[in-house]
């Protein structure tokens, strides 16, 4: 397996007077500056020539150019008898026209034969249609005969016969660059006879939680315990950006199982996701233990809901694996991964179209969007009349139940802004 690597400067998280060991310093940030942090941070990587089995899913990082007309010449669509279709005019079962066989079209010829005139030639699908034929006439329609073949119905010139160039022209593009490879894809690319491609393979993500309080779902323990949503969460949404997420256990807040726990994830990761443990309790530990792993930022972030983010990079051999860190709460961080973390990962995976498609819809309610902070208001989509329309559903108190309904998210701020009943919003769909 041949690679080559994009050659982007290492990412710098702090100014070059500010690089000291730091244990997770605090900063302020606005979303737009950290999500152009985050992107620094997360590039796309290597390019890789790998064998078409192992494409799937990955990153298309070249077109796929047919370099000839596809098929090069006209074949037959399916089995049957290549014909002249004037030599089938007025043929009924009642009345079958009967032709001479004259051989049998074989794959094995360098260039078809022509056509001999009142005769038929057997052909299979996908065969070279003889010169000068213009149809193929099914089995179903003949008697299957071997030296003399009778025609049972008349043909229309090229019926049954697929044309030069059907499946493609020479020179056109069949899957453009930055297509995220599917069996479709795969079909394509083995029909134009390419056993390897260029490809951004799928990228690993590791989604950790870390807290005390935390238990698997269906676990139970002495004095209970808060299941673990978010990291079943964001495995969904990394997945659905086009990663390929592996989620790990909750890790208690301590410096020592935190750490081990990072170094162990690091040998598969291109990126980490860490959720909660960022507050600035005696007991969080991310911000110490990313600190002291590499470099990391602990940011107050002007993004509603959810303040306390944070961004770090751990060296791991010979390169740099960058960590995203999110708030515990499964609304907070659901909202900053769709404020700038989903981008980033749909950026390095290669692909062109990294943001969601946008609507506009009419506000159903008011609500304000306080000043300072861009806010990420969950909706609720219904149709009022002919027109699309939305219902908030709360920010800052967003409930779990809200969360499971929400299907949008109206963006607004950082200046104040107050949506009144019918104003118009711009919303993005809420997927995976």
């Amino acid at each position: 397996m041949c690679q080559t690597r994009d050659t982007p400067p290492r990412a710098v998280l702090v100014d070059a007077r500010h690089r000291e060991r730091n244990n997770g310093r605090m900063t302020a940030r606005s979303l737009a500056d950290h999500r152009d942090a985050v992107a620094a941070a997360l590039r796309p990587g290597l390019v890789l020539d790998v064998l078409l089995a192992d494409a799937v899913g990955a990153t298309l990082a070249e077109d796929l150019v047919a370099p000839v007309d596809l098929p090069p010449r006209p074949v037959a669509q399916h089995d049957g008898y290549a014909v002249v279709s004037t030599d089938t005019r007025g043929a009924t079962a009642d009345a079958p026209v009967r032709l001479a066989v004259s051989h049998d079209v074989s794959f094995d010829e360098r260039a078809p034969r022509r056509h001999v005139p009142r005769a038929a030639a057997r052909i299979p699908s996908g065969a070279a249609v003889p010169l000068g034929a213009d149809a193929v006439v099914a089995l179903r329609d003949t008697d299957l005969g071997v030296a003399r073949v009778q025609i049972r119905r008349d043909v229309q010139p090229g019926e049954g016969v697929r044309g030069a160039g059907f499946d493609a022209r020479g020179g056109s593009v069949l899957v453009p660059e930055g297509t995220r490879l599917g069996p479709r894809q795969i079909a394509a690319a083995a029909a134009l006879g390419r056993a390897r491609l260029r490809v951004r393979p799928v990228p690993r993500v590791v989604v950790i939680a870390v807290g005390d309080e935390l238990i698997e779902p269906g676990a139970s323990r002495p004095g209970g315990g808060v299941p673990e949503a978010t990291t079943h969460m964001l495995s969904a949404l990394v997945l659905e950006a086009g990663a390929k997420p592996y989620r790990v256990g909750a890790v208690p807040d301590d410096a020592l199982e935190l750490r081990g726990a990072l170094e162990d994830q690091l040998v598969r990761a291109d990126m980490v996701i860490t959720t909660g443990g960022l507050s600035d309790g005696p007991h969080d530990t991310v911000a110490e233990v990313l600190g002291r792993l590499g470099e990391f930022e602990a940011v107050d972030l002007g993004l509603r809901p959810g303040r306390r983010h944070g961004l770090g990079m751990i060296p791991a051999g010979d390169r740099d694996v960058p960590v995203v860190a999110l708030p515990g709460s499964p609304a907070s961080a659901a909202m900053g991964f769709e404020a700038y973390v989903r981008r980033a990962v749909r950026v390095l995976c290669g692909h062109p179209n990294v943001e969601r498609a946008p609507f506009r819809a009419r506000a159903r309610k008011r609500w304000i969007a306080p000043p300072g902070v861009v806010t990420g208001m969950p909706v609720v989509v219904d149709r009022q009349g002919g027109t699309l329309a939305v219902t908030p559903l709360g920010a800052e108190d967003l409930s779990l139940a809200d969360l499971a309904r929400a299907d949008a998210v109206v963006w607004s701020g950082p200046d104040p802004h107050v949506i009144d009943v019918g104003d118009e919003v711009a919303c993005t769909v809420w997927g995976g």
